[in-house]
This record gives structure tokens, sequence and C-alpha cells, in this order.
């Protein structure tokens, strides 16, 4: 790992402070501290008292600077955001920035795949025709079919290492994914073929630490061009999109897994307060809590399921007294 350079100034025990906290918490927190070290420097042209983060110094450090681009800016001035309400937690004097608004999960809706839609999908993957500078035709229709079968995330799949498919036990094994956590993923029969198929077409003799999913030169596979592919394949399947921020997204194919094995689960009888802990490690989410989400999800996408959810996972809906 690159060694980090140290922070300076007034606040350069904090700022290590608040990284370690930060770290400790699992997050992976590669790109802040530089951000925070060049605070660290900006901070020393300034006159500060008793550690106290002001109002002057903060809008300086935030304000837009020419040329620069917004998701820049956004980052950068959050970044000191998060810093300022860690300094007021532990008792100094820190003006805080304005925050950009968040959309949370009561504003955004995932779209979910029906299983026709999904088939559909699934058929226009199969259908890419082989070119002499590409191998989509090989990896995408497993890649797609990885996120919805096993519910990964977008990075988790194009991030796989050789070394990180058991093909004989039909697990993938999940490195460093989001908050740090590592878990196991056990596949299907019929997933775990198709991963000895591509194997044996592509990746026969490849080393341990090459990617599972890679183009021709052995670079993986890049998020955007994916999800360009992504909304050309919903096109050819005939699954309209919204626009830009409105999805389908590929994340909503793991939130469609969610649903699907939520509603299977329901459908079976199987009791949620049981498998909601189980499909909140196979997803690696930080709690069950993170998971609950998508029963409410469930419920909207079939109806006819809801007073058998409520029968099952009474806890999640708690009844409400009408005066």
């Amino acid at each position: 790992m690159k060694k980090e350079e140290a922070f300076v100034g007034e606040f350069k025990e904090l700022l290590l402070d608040y990284v370690r906290f930060k770290r400790n918490l699992g997050y992976k927190y590669d790109t802040t501290p530089a951000n925070l070290r060049r605070f660290s420097e900006f901070s020393l042209h300034y006159d500060i008292v008793n550690k106290s983060l002001s109002r002057q110094l903060v809008l300086d450090w935030t304000a837009r600077r020419k040329n620069e681009g917004v998701k820049t800016w956004e980052h950068r001035s959050s970044d000191l955001r998060q810093f300022a309400l860690y300094l007021q937690d532990k008792g100094y004097d820190a003006f805080i920035p304005l925050g950009k608004r968040k959309v949370s999960r009561g504003d955004f809706v995932p779209y979910i795949f029906t299983h026709d839609e999904i088939e559909c999908f699934f058929k226009a993957c199969d259908s890419i025709l082989p070119h002499p500078l590409s191998n989509k035709h090989d990896s995408y229709p497993l890649l797609f079919r990885l996120l919805y079968c096993c519910g990964l995330r977008i990075s988790e799949a194009i991030h796989l290492k050789v070394s990180d498919v058991d093909l004989h036990t039909g697990v993938l094994f999940i490195r460093e994914s989001k908050f740090n956590k590592d878990r196991l993923i056990p596949m299907s029969e019929s997933l775990r073929e198709m991963c000895m198929q591509y194997t044996r077409k592509l990746s026969r003799h490849s080393e341990s630490e090459n990617y599972f999913l890679r183009l021709k030169k052995g670079t993986p596979l890049n998020h955007s061009t994916v999800y360009k592919s992504f909304r050309e394949l919903l096109w050819k399947a005939g699954i309209s999109h919204g626009g830009k921020g409105k999805g389908p997204r590929l994340h909503d194919l793991r939130h469609t897994f969610c649903v699907h094995t939520i509603a299977s689960q329901v459908n079976n009888g199987i009791d949620l307060y049981c498998a909601l802990p189980i499909l909140s490690a196979y997803l690696g989410h930080t709690s069950v809590a993170a998971t609950q989400h998508y029963v409410r999800l469930t419920v909207e996408a079939y109806p006819e399921l809801m007073e058998q959810v409520s029968r099952t996972c009474a806890y999640i809906f708690p009844e409400v007294e009408l005066k």
C-alpha cells in the first residue's frame, strides 16, 4: 500500500484520529485522507485558536474553484463537513458547511424486474454476436447472471479474480467489498456450470491473480462500458429506460434478486424472521435492518403476498392504533 503523506498544522492529530476512526468502522477511506491532507496544508495560512474550525476557514476551503468539476467540489466539501461534525462531537468549536442533500431510500424506488423481463433480458445477453476485438459475447451473459443470480454489486463482479471462483464447490469468494467485508457466495449448479464453460473457453491457463471476467487484453471490465451495454440490452429486450438516474440501473439487478428471493421464500412458507439474517449475510449487509427494506419492496411488487408476509414477518409491520 502506498504510504500516505502526513497531516500538518493545528488539526494534524485530530485528522489522524478521525481517519483511524473511520477505518475502524469499516470504511476503506482511500481518497478522503488526500483531500484532508490538502486541507491541513491550506489551514497553515490561518490563525487557529484552541483547534477551532472557523467559519471563514471553512467557507474559503469549500468555495468552488475555477474549472473545478461539480463532483470534485462536492466531494471536497463533504470530506470537510464530516470532519467538522467529528470535531463538534469531540467538543471542539467547528463551523459546519452545508451538505448536499442525498436521495434517501424513501425518495428512490428501485426498478424491480418481472420474471418475464429477466428472461427476455438474458435472451438479449445470449444473442450478443462475437467480435474479433471483443469477448463480450462470452463475458457479458455470465456477468449479468452473476449480478442477478447472486445479488452481487457490479464492483464485486468485475473485480473477481480467478482464485475467487471455486469451480469445484461452486462458491465465490468476495474480498474486501463494501465496508471491507469478505463473504462466501454459493452459486446454483447451472451458474457453476456456466462458469466452468467460460473457464474452459477463456481462462483455462490463467494465473490465480488474473481477473476472472476480463477484456481480451487482460484488464477488468469497465463499469461505464458495462452500463452502456446494459442500456443497449434493455432496449433489445423491450424494457424501457426512464433516463439517467431513473433506471433501470445495474444495481437494480441486485434489488430484483432480493425481492425475487424473498417472494420465493414466502411462497414456500419459510419464516422470514429466520431467513432475513441469512439473506443479509449473503448480500454483505452490515445489519438485518438494511435487508428488511426489501420486504416492503416485495409486498409492493407482489401485493398478493401481503397476508403471508404479515403472518411470517409481523415484527416489521407494527400495528398502528387509530385514535
